[in-house]
């Protein structure tokens, strides 16, 4: 039996049992309350009731007060009249005043299914208060979460324009709400976004999609531009129809900073901001697929500094990272904005000019490449001059892949680089001079084991007697198959391996022991031997020199060590040179004009003599302006104190000119090339230029 809990306005008992009787055979198990006037009712009140009967009329109250007091109270319980006598429009009137129904008293028959049906009504106003307070919740979380929201909310109409937006938003766009909500979608959004965007939401509002999500950017009221993460869902109506749009906008702007910065930092090299071989390969191979879809050629250009490592070793890797940047930037600026210019590691950059259709365009940008670096480079308070070494190789006839091309044009920048021409077209002959070079660096390490490296020593004549002062021991390759190889096949070798300090130890030791051979037949000569930057950087040098001077008994007046400018630079050098020249070592300094504006160090280093470059000195009979270049270069010396020796007298006129200037010393082909041990000593008793006394034979 259903459980009914019944407040009954009755002053006859039985009456009221009466009632009880019905709703028992109507399946209700009933727990009565009686009450009989105003007072007890109003107090009954207070309970919990599923159901209140009502007389109509009681002696001192009624049942339309009762229901009204019930009403007043907002008192949500069925409420039914049950009288004796009520005439039909009092029972309307009741009705109206909230009743439930209304039942006379014989006629007690109704009441089971009157008291179901309110009981049943009651249940769906609860059902209904229910749905309707859930719905105002939803409503009033949906307008907190919409007003304060910390993403950007926007309702939008079907014709792109705002309805309605959150202050998130408007904070996110830089616009106030007023002036926002009188703008469309088109508005704010980025040129490039809207109409992907606008297709989504048209296909939205057409019911092709439920939902959907995107990134776009937006513009702020000033123009800047903000990336969003952009949920948008359609809202429908009763009848199903769509009514409008919600967007949420998330601001993305910073994550996609970060994204682009990491997709920028994996495609470019960090030091120049160039791109790196990644990102390059990759142009180069759509430069393929375009050539070959359109029957086009183009040229690669490989390239890379000379003297770079010297920089680095004399100067350090900041320098050396300062003058890649300076380079990167001399490039950018010598080549179109269409042009490709990337960093491939190292000191080796490659070019893609755009739109060179032969071999003839990318010479001419190569061209322009190397009169961008004609100027020099300021490192600090180093000045230095380097070099460029361009490599080309022209699609599709060097090459139809990108693996092929780089290689091709590697081989022909090595090329350009042994030739120092500046720049090289590949040729497929060039390919076995690549191969040998690979093999020749194999070779020689076997070569220094196995003693193949030979001296020649060229003879220095001093201007004041005309006989020979000293010579220059310059380093030769025997080699088994490809007979004597002069150093610009090897050394450029050596100094990209670990090599260079096992050919100083070998060339000071093939130098002293000559000198003591020759001292021991009477022949008392200074050896002149040079040093790369990179021996100068070796700690242990100065110990290594004095070690072989021991072991040979010599005095350390009869070495002197060549050394360009540019190695000087660093501390570590610099520590070098001093400890040599406190050993009593001459310090000579070759190629002097063409490396870094090193005054200073003239003036503060023991430096013992410079040496004139030859580019300066052979044509000086002829040029000008090299001639303007040498005679300051010796006023220097001799105010420094310092000897001075011209490097490539070719000529009668070259050496007198020299004279005349108060030259110290001449070398060159004028007095002699480079000799073996041997032939050197016949020359010396023989020449003009041997030395004042005659040697014993």
């Amino acid at each position: 039996m259903k459980q009914l809990k019944l407040l009954m306005l009755e002053d006859r008992p039985t009456d009221a049992e009466l009632v009880v009787h019905e709703l028992k055979r109507g399946g209700y198990d009933v727990a009565l309350t009686r009450v009989d006037d105003e007072a007890s009712y109003q107090q009954a009140l207070n309970g919990d009731w599923d159901l209140i009967l009502a007389d109509y009329n009681l002696p001192a109250y009624d049942a339309v007060s009762a229901l009204r007091e019930m009403t007043r109270r907002e008192i949500d319980v069925p409420f039914i009249i049950v009288s004796g006598s009520i005439g039909e429009d009092v029972a309307v009137a009741a009705v109206r005043e909230g009743a439930a129904d209304y039942l006379l008293k014989d006629r007690l028959g109704r009441l089971g299914s009157a008291v179901e049906h309110a009981l049943d009504q009651k249940l769906l106003r609860d059902e209904r208060g229910r749905v309707a307070r859930e719905l105002h919740e939803s409503q009033e979380r949906f307008r907190r979460v919409f007003e304060e929201g910390a993403v950007g909310m926007a309702i939008v109409g079907p014709n792109y324009r705002f309805v309605e937006v959150n202050d998130a938003l408007c904070q996110m766009l830089g616009y106030p709400k007023s002036e926002l909500t009188r703008l469309g979608i088109r508005d704010v959004s980025h040129p490039e976004d809207f109409e992907p965007t606008a297709e989504m939401s048209r296909r939205l509002f057409a019911g092709e999609l439920s939902s959907y999500r995107a990134e776009k950017r937006y513009l702020k009221k000033t123009g800047e531009v903000v990336w969003v993460q952009l949920s948008v869902s359609l809202v429908h109506g009763d009848s199903g129809e769509p009514l409008y749009s919600i967007g949420v906008l998330q601001d993305i702007t910073e994550r996609k900073r970060a994204e682009q910065e990491m997709q920028f930092l994996a495609l470019h090299d960090t030091l120049t901001g160039l791109p790196n071989r990644t990102l390059f390969t990759d142009r180069l191979q759509q430069a393929i697929l375009t050539a070959g879809r359109d029957s086009q050629s183009f040229g690669l250009l490989v390239m890379d500094m000379d003297r770079f490592k010297e920089v680095n070793d004399s100067l350090g890797h900041q320098s050396g990272d300062l003058l890649l940047q300076q380079m990167a930037a001399r490039l950018r600026s010598a080549l179109r904005q269409s042009d490709t210019v990337a960093r491939l590691g190292g000191d080796e950059f490659g070019v893609l000019p755009f739109g060179v259709q032969d071999v003839q365009g990318s010479v001419l940008a190569a061209q322009k490449i190397l009169g961008a670096r004609d100027l020099p480079f300021t490192l600090g308070e180093a000045t230095v001059e380097v070099g460029l070494s361009i490599g080309i190789a022209q699609y599709p006839e060097h090459g139809r892949d990108a693996e092929t091309l780089m290689r091709r044009a590697d081989v022909a920048m090595y090329v350009a680089k042994r030739t120092k021409s500046g720049h090289a077209v590949y040729s497929p002959d060039q390919d076995e001079h690549s191969a040998g070079r690979l093999a020749l660096m194999g070779e020689l390490r076997q070569a220094i084991r196995s003693r193949q490296l030979v001296l020649h020593y060229q003879p220095k004549v001093d201007f004041r007697t005309g006989h020979t002062a000293g010579v220059e021991a310059l380093i030769r390759w025997q080699h088994p198959t490809k007979g004597l190889l002069p150093p610009d096949q090897f050394i450029p070798l050596a100094e990209q391996t670990d090599l260079m300090t096992l050919l100083a130890r070998y060339v000071l030791t093939e130098a002293l022991q000559q000198i003591e051979a020759w001292r021991r037949v009477g022949l008392d000569l200074n050896v002149a031997v040079n040093l790369s930057a990179a021996n100068l950087h070796e700690a242990t040098l100065p110990e290594m020199a004095q070690e072989l001077l021991q072991n040979c008994g010599l005095p350390p007046s009869v070495l002197t060590v060549e050394i360009t400018e540019s190695a000087i630079m660093g501390a570590q050098a610099d520590r070098s040179v001093r400890r040599l020249r406190e050993m009593g070592i001459g310090i000579s300094i070759d190629d002097f004009g063409t490396g870094y504006s090193s005054l200073s160090y003239l003036k503060t280093l023991p430096v013992s003599e410079i040496k004139i470059d030859r580019s300066f000195v052979k044509d000086m009979a002829v040029d000008t302006d090299d001639a303007a270049i040498v005679q300051p270069t010796i006023d220097l010396g001799h105010n420094l104190r310092i000897k001075v020796v011209a490097e490539g007298v070719e000529d009668e006129t070259t050496w007198k000119m020299l004279s005349l200037l108060g030259c110290d010393y001449a070398q060159g082909w004028f007095v002699s090339k480079a000799l073996p041990a041997a032939e050197l000593e016949e020359w010396l008793r023989t020449s003009k230029w041997g030395i004042a006394e005659p040697i014993p034979a």
